[in-house]
């Protein structure tokens, strides 16, 4: 049974490259600094959530920095190991949440580029969970169906949780989404002829078709497929094939996930945790019929041409082509701390594996089909399999590990007249390395290793405060600062510098200012993953607004440099009512980027001429290849507005005090949760070279996908005596990618995405079963209206690389679960 809630102890929160999570005591933590939000178990209940990621999910717009980059989270005010120590919590465990600006994560050992959420727990608590679900695409294409069991136990310092998950995913193909076929792929399961190099098929062909024929389908009858005629009937119009189950267009997938946590007091004075996670997924992709483009020679018997033509076809009489990916990853981390004379220390100590195994068919090798019939094979019959035996295969291993420990002091140096100043050390060093090879028709083998020593020092200075009458007059106000250096294997020496105020001139208003400077080497996987080499792939290319069929080069970039950044921000936190947890919170981000890395997608002629080695043309200008590799983008400029509000509580009149010796009467008042966060981006200019023109990203020009100017998220949640839902929304503006050429001049409509949810206790439903105690019925549905981001051309026509069912195949999906708790 779950129990009630008592004072909570210190525990901690977790260390991940990409989120930090505080866990602290009951109430703020501990810092001057005003919190964005504030969730109390009102707002909890609110959100309905069944895990700690429908909290995350729920509080997104409030957790996510103006820049982009995931919170760090913290349990009861410490620093955790890794994030697995609070994501394995189930929500009832949870007393309290807390929002706060870059500025805290200073307090913690931590630069002021993210924001900082503090997770604050029940004490004691004791809950066993388990929870079925079962969920499906609509229209149906791809079903889910998952089951997790999991043990938690709260009691003083100590700790311990345990989670099994298991999650089926099918595959979607593309017989289950309404797809147009695109002309401009040549391949089809009969075959179209094409001529060599693209040009004239044969003069005699468009002598018969009155015009130059560049591509005729294969007829269909096979008595007429040795007769000219046929071939000018159909000329320029290209048979369309459709993939139908042979191909996916999200793979299936499986995967079972187990974690453990265990914390606990060690010794009078000590406390530490131990934390495990294991996980395992197999991923399954169907890539279609082999492409083949066979030669068939003029003096074939079969041929009605007089000249060598190219038969494109799809080889359906073998099996489809087939991708395999199965990844292993392990996390294990430990904390240990204590104090010494009034300072307080964590030490962390991680481990964080991922190990990948992949299996792709790229093709089949067509040499011996095109000897048998340049020897006089008839090539528009089915091939003999025996020809095609020979499939081009890559296997791929890549494991990357990172092994990291971090220790943190923070203690109080001085007494300054308006407060304690706060100093914060910290010590860390870790050892990245990575591993890959492939094996296939360009064998491959990379080693990476990477050492990184660190050391920091933060400062939190008051100068006034109100409450001790030290002036009074400008109210509250401190100040900030911060330095790290670090080595870097292969990088050499890295700093970080901040310097912020934090100033409160009347209660309930609180402005936030910061600059810092920053450097940091890529991230190893970017460096290391096995290059690949992909025939036959159609993109959409910008010089000519039509697709092509080219060879994709992929894998990482060994060269990367260390990226170097300047961010300013300003923001300002208002809670206009000291009882109410209305609260208001406006930030800039200012931010010039040096060597960042990312991948061109967008292939505008400006782009091409930029950055000529990562696109190949042949004479005729035609694209023929691309390489998605990420590369260092020399500087961008970025400016951007957040705006976040929050409020959460009851809904009604109080209820009216108890009489005299009477017990308290229950609140039975509905409980709510709200907020909305709009992102405006005043300003993105991108130069990918020195001395270039700066890409203006919110003017139309583009290096890959949609980038909205304007977006929103918004959530809303409601419960009363456990029947409740949730309403969220995701909100983008319409965005144009400019071109000259109307095929290419790209109009993203404005994209408004609905998500709804309810719940009810099964105990009501069914009356008098103790089976139903603690049971609940979820219904989720996730963008209920099926909305799709959709995209037109200058001329009003969808580019077939732009379907909406090709950019998202998912779509709506509905969930129903059931979660008992004991």
């Amino acid at each position: 049974m779950e129990q009630e809630p008592e004072p909570a102890a210190n525990t901690q929160a977790p260390d991940d490259a990409s989120t930090i999570v505080v866990i602290g005591q009951r109430g703020s933590a501990i810092t001057d600094i005003a919190p964005i939000a504030e969730l109390d178990q009102d707002a909890l209940a609110a959100i309905g959530a069944t895990s700690i990621d429908d909290i995350r999910q729920a509080i997104q717009g409030q957790t996510q920095s103006a820049s982009g980059g995931e919170p760090i989270f913290l349990l009861n005010s410490q620093r955790v190991s890794g994030y697995q120590e609070i994501g394995s919590l189930p929500p009832e465990a949870i007393a309290k949440v807390e929002v706060l600006p870059e500025e805290a994560a200073l307090r913690f050992g931590y630069p002021p580029t993210r924001r900082v959420v503090n997770f604050i727990t029940k004490r004691p608590f004791s809950q066993v969970e388990a929870r079925v679900a079962a969920a499906s695409t609509v229209p149906f294409g791809s079903a889910t169906e998952s089951a997790r069991a999991g043990y938690t136990r709260l009691s003083g310092e100590a700790r311990l949780t345990a989670n099994l998950e298991y999650a089926h995913t099918d595959a979607l193909d593309w017989s289950e989404r309404d797809l147009a076929l695109d002309p401009d792929i040549p391949f089809d399961a009969l075959g179209n002829i094409t001529g060599i190099g693209g040009g004239q098929i044969d003069p005699a062909l468009s002598a018969l078709a009155g015009r130059i024929v560049t591509i005729a389908p294969v007829p269909g009858l096979a008595g007429e497929r040795s007769q000219l005629a046929a071939y000018a009937a159909a000329a320029g119009d290209p048979r369309l094939f459709q993939p139908g189950t042979l191909q996916t267009l999200a793979p299936g997938k499986d995967t079972i996930t187990g974690e453990a946590v265990l914390a606990d007091r060690v010794g009078e004075t000590l406390a530490g945790s131990l934390t495990l996670s294991v996980a395992h997924s197999r991923t399954r992709t169907l890539n279609g019929p082999a492409s083949a483009r066979l030669i068939v020679p003029g003096d074939n018997a079969f041929s009605p041409f007089d000249d060598t033509v190219v038969l494109n076809r799809y080889l359906t009489e073998v099996g489809t082509l087939r991708d395999r990916q199965n990844t292993t990853t392990i996390a294990a981390g430990s904390t240990l701390r204590g104090a010494i004379s009034g300072w307080q220390w964590d030490a962390t100590a991680s481990l964080n594996q991922t190990v990948t195994d992949g299996t792709s068919e790229r093709g089949i090798d067509l040499s011996t089909a095109n000897a048998a019939i340049a020897a006089g094979a008839n090539p528009f019959a089915p091939l003999d399999p025996a020809l095609l035996a020979a499939r081009q295969t890559d296997v791929t291993h890549q494991r990357t590990r990172t092994v990291e420990t971090k220790l943190v002091v923070t203690g109080s140096p001085l007494e300054l007249p308006a407060g304690s100043a706060t100093a914060t050390a910290t010590v860390e060093a870790a050892r990245l390395s990575s591993v890959s090879s492939l094996r296939g028709e360009s064998p491959f083998d990379l080693s990476l290793g990477r050492s990184r020593f660190e050391g920091g020092l933060a400062l939190d200075l008051p100068i006034a405060k109100r409450e001790m009458d030290v002036l009074p007059a400008i109210g509250d106000l401190s100040l900030n600062a911060s330095a790290n250096l670090r080595h870097v294997g292969g990088f050499g020496s890295l700093r970080d510098r901040t310097l912020g105020l934090v100033w409160s001139p009347i209660k309930g208003l609180q402005i936030n200012a910061s600059a810092r400077r920053d450097e940091a080497a890529p991230d190893l996987a970017q460096q290391s993953t096995p290059p690949r080499r992909i025939e036959d792939v159609p993109v959409f290319d910008f010089a000519s607004g039509r697709t092509e069929i080219v060879t994709l080069f992929t894998g990482g970039n060994p060269d990367l440099l260390a990226q170097r950044q300047s961010v300013k921000t300003l923001s300002l936190n208002i809670q206009p009512m000291e009882k109410s947890q209305l609260r208001f919170n406006l930030s800039y981000t200012d931010s010039h980027i040096r060597n960042q890395t990312g991948t061109i997608i967008s292939n505008s002629p400006e782009t091409e001429a930029l950055v000529p080695d990562l696109f190949t043309r042949d004479a005729n200008g035609t694209l023929t290849a691309v390489t998605y590799r990420p590369i260092n983008f020399y500087s961008e400029r970025l400016e951007t507005v957040q705006v976040s509000i929050t409020a959460n509580g009851r809904l009604g009149e109080p209820p009216p005090p108890p009489a005299e010796g009477a017990p308290p009467v229950a609140d039975t008042r509905p409980t709510y949760y709200a907020g909305l966060v709009p992102t405006f981006v005043l300003r993105d200019d991108l130069r990918l070279r020195p001395g270039t023109r700066a890409l203006d990203l919110v003017g139309g020009d583009s290096v890959g996908g949609y980038k909205p100017q304007f977006s929103g998220y918004g959530y809303l949640g409601l419960n009363k005596e456990g029947y409740g839902g949730t309403f969220s929304f995701y909100y983008a503006n319409a965005r144009r990618i400019r071109s000259d050429i109307p095929s290419s001049d790209l109009r993203f409509k404005r994209l408004l995405q609905l998500n709804l949810t309810a719940y009810v206790p099964v105990s009501d439903l069914v009356r008098e079963a103790g089976w139903a105690k603690n049971l609940q019925l979820r219904l989720d549905a996730q963008n209920f209206t099926d909305a799709r981001q959709r995209v037109v051309d200058g001329n009003g026509t969808v580019p077939f690389r732009y379907q909406a069912n090709l950019i998202d195949p998912i779509g709506r999906t509905v969930t129903l679960s059931l979660r008992k708790r004991f």
